[in-house]
């Protein structure tokens, strides 16, 4: 059977082995958080790059849309023109 000082010694031990414990998972819990926030701040980036690209499209759509519509009308003007009789 362990003397006094033994049973102390060995609980000073363990204690020392919980607190370790307790720090070694302190510090994983902060590198999870970490890593966690890293990839969230990327989804956000990655995110706002597929918003601009998509904008970006809209954009140039709507842009090559209204040159279309331009198009037609000066051609509809020089339709009208070419079947007014000559005056």
């Amino acid at each position: 059977m362990p003397s006094g000082s033994q049973a102390q010694a060995e609980v000073q031990r363990l204690r020392v082995q919980i607190a370790q414990m307790q720090a070694n998972t302190v510090e994983q819990i902060a590198e999870v958080q970490r890593k966690y926030e890293e990839l969230q701040q990327q989804l956000r980036v990655k995110a706002a790059d597929r918003e601009a690209a998509a904008a970006a499209r809209e954009a140039e759509t709507s842009r090559k849309y209204d040159e279309l519509q331009l198009k037609l009308q000066q051609m509809m003007q020089m339709f009208q023109q070419s079947q007014k009789p000559p005056s």
